[in-house]
């Protein structure tokens, strides 16, 4: 008992005993432009890494040399080289047929009948605002008092006339023709006849624009000038905006169609029987 009890009282003393600390060799001033001295751990990693990569590189060096150049694989056909990684990739396509195969043909069927209503649906949609605006525009007017953008051209819209001989041509009266005023002739839309202005003047109708004008003054005129200006500009400009959507509608059906008409092909050739 007391040859233990020392033992435990020497190794208590032992190591309340101040030691030596071993530090680890720095490195030398004049050296540390070299960045923080090597260890031996250090250069085990480091010789380690290297034969890793070395062995790698025979390996490789290895296959190149026993290749067969006539060698192939029916799985070059779905795949491709990605050009950031350098690995061989699926394709868009494989993979899709692999996914098809995964999910099942009954479900595949499913959302393709899915996308094919949908697309239906907004095609019977569209069919329906390109005839309301078509109800709402006649095609007349479209760039009147739109100022033209520098780069684009506004198509001006033309009234042909045809008569029977030469002499007609000479003599052609366009007011006549259109049975108006000469200061209602270049107009392409609200463009009263004779008849209706005179029943109008007679009848003393105040809503006629053109009564309204007799009675105000020189003032007020270009006051109603100016007004009537811009809301011919405004018109025009709302004309302008539903012609354009009108096209991009037309567009987007014919662009719906194509799809409809692929699905219903693709449609055809799922369904049971015989491919005709």
């Amino acid at each position: 008992k007391t040859s233990s009890i020392l033992k435990i009282v020497m190794s208590s003393l032992r190591n309340a005993v101040k030691r030596v600390t071993h530090k680890e060799r720095s490195q030398p001033q004049h050296r540390a432009h070299l960045g923080i001295l090597e260890k031996k751990k250090d250069y085990v990693k480091r010789a380690r890494d290297y034969h890793n990569k070395q062995e790698k590189l025979r390996i490789l060096r290895e296959k190149a040399d026993h290749r067969n150049p006539d060698e192939f694989y029916f799985g070059m056909h779905n795949s491709k080289i990605d050009g950031f990684t350098g690995k061989h990739v699926q394709t868009e396509e494989a993979r899709r047929k692999e996914m098809e195969h995964i999910i099942g043909d009954d479900a595949i069927r499913l959302m393709k009948q899915q996308d094919l209503s949908a697309i239906k649906l907004q095609i019977q949609k569209d069919t329906k605002r390109i005839e309301k605006l078509r109800a709402s525009l006649h095609m007349i007017g479209v760039d009147e008092g739109i100022k033209k953008k520098p780069g684009k051209s506004l198509k001006r819209k033309k009234h042909t006339v045809f008569v029977d001989d030469e002499e007609e041509l000479n003599n052609f009266d366009l007011c006549k023709k259109l049975n108006t005023v000469p200061e209602l002739v270049g107009r392409a839309y609200n463009r009263p006849k004779l008849d209706q202005l005179e029943n109008s003047l007679d009848n003393g109708d105040d809503s006629d624009p053109d009564f309204e004008q007799m009675k105000l003054s020189d003032k007020q005129l270009r006051k109603q000038e100016k007004q009537a200006k811009r809301q011919k500009i405004r018109a025009a400009k709302a004309r302008a905006s539903s012609y354009r959507k009108l096209e991009s509608l037309e567009k987007r059906k014919e662009q719906l169609l194509q799809v409809e008409s692929h699905l219903e092909t693709e449609k055809m050739l799922r369904g049971k029987g015989r491919r005709r």
